[in-house]
This record gives structure tokens, C-alpha cells and sequence, in this order.
């Protein structure tokens, strides 16, 4: 054999190791493409569960803000009922005839034998949308005995009751006027 059928042997072993190199590459690209996908497919899925997560994170700390909001809205106009009923005390026993709608309306109501519960309504302000309305429930029926009054302050969204804040009190007549104290918050 001479040397040129020698390099012509050696050619074609090199074409047809080179041919069989490519066929073996090109199926394992496209197992190792297959990999690929499946391991970007897996961290996509990850990366949508964890912005789920924090969006459902942050819209619940949003309304808990919201709803104590809406609970001290509702406490703290409890606590100006229950300050206007003693500053009506306090004058009315010192002589003094003190009395706003409010009182003069819760009066009102419990002179009058043929209810036992009154529904007040206030819208919220149009102007300020961190305001719900407010509904006062006057309930004198809460014991067998008379002498209590329960008031339900609630604050609303549209029909939604967002918090509510109750207090008891004690009621006495004397002479056709009354006077309250304050017993509990339930």
C-alpha cells in the first residue's frame, strides 16, 4: 500500500468517526434541551408561586390596616356616647339641663314602652373615603329586668358591617329624666 491509499483509508475513518460523533451529539442536544426546558419550566413556576405569595402578603396586611382602622372608628364614637351620657349626667345632677340630639334621642327612646330596640343611620362622609357609616342599635330588651341599655356602634362599608363595638349601661328614671352608667364593653 502507498502512502496516498493510506491517507484516503485514514480519511474515511475520520468522516466516519466524525459521522457517528454528530449523530451521538445531535440526540443528546436534544435530551440535554429537553433538561433545559424542564428545569426553566420548573423555576418560572417557582418564581410565580413566590410573587402570589407576596402579593396575597401584602393585600392582607392592607386590609388588616383597613380593618383596625375600622374597629377604632367604632370604639372611639362608643367613647364619645358613653362621654356624652356621663357629661349628661353629671349636669343633670348638678341641676343643669345639658342634653344634645344624641342623648335627648336615647331619651326619647327609652320612654317610649312600645320599642324595645332602634336602628339610627349615618352615612359615611362623601369627602373622605377612611370613613365608613355608622349605625347605632339601641336595645333595651337585653335583660327580663328593665334598667339596661345596650348600644351597638357599627361602622360600615356599603351593606358590610367592617367592626362594631358594644356597651352596656345601666338606666334609671327618676322624675321622667334619665341617667346611665357605663357597666361593660362586650
Amino acid at each position: 500500500m502507498n502512502r496516498h491509499q493510506n491517507l484516503n483509508i485514514q480519511e474515511n475513518i475520520d468522516v466516519k468517526s466524525k459521522a457517528m460523533t454528530s449523530r451521538m451529539g445531535k440526540s443528546n442536544r436534544g435530551a440535554a434541551m429537553i433538561v433545559v426546558v424542564c428545569v426553566m419550566a420548573v423555576v418560572m413556576i417557582l418564581s410565580l408561586t413566590l410573587l402570589m405569595a407576596a402579593y396575597q402578603m401584602l393585600a392582607t396586611v392592607g386590609d388588616e390596616g383597613r380593618d383596625d382602622h375600622y374597629y377604632q372608628q367604632a370604639v372611639s364614637f362608643s367613647e364619645v356616647v358613653r362621654a356624652r351620657l356621663e357629661r349628661k349626667l353629671e349636669t343633670t345632677s348638678a341641676g343643669g339641663g345639658l342634653t344634645d340630639e344624641l342623648t335627648g334621642h336615647i331619651d326619647d327612646f327609652m320612654k317610649d314602652d312600645t320599642k324595645d330596640k332602634e336602628i339610627l343611620e349615618a352615612d359615611a362622609p362623601a369627602s373622605g373615603g377612611a370613613y365608613g357609616g355608622i349605625t347605632i342599635v339601641l336595645d333595651k330588651s337585653i335583660s327580663s329586668n328593665n334598667g339596661k341599655l345596650l348600644i351597638t356602634i357599627s361602622v360600615n362599608e356599603g351593606d358590610k358591617v367592617m367592626a362594631s363595638c358594644k356597651s352596656k349601661y345601666e338606666v334609671k328614671e327618676s322624675s321622667g329624666v334619665y341617667s346611665y352608667r357605663f357597666c361593660e364593653y362586650y
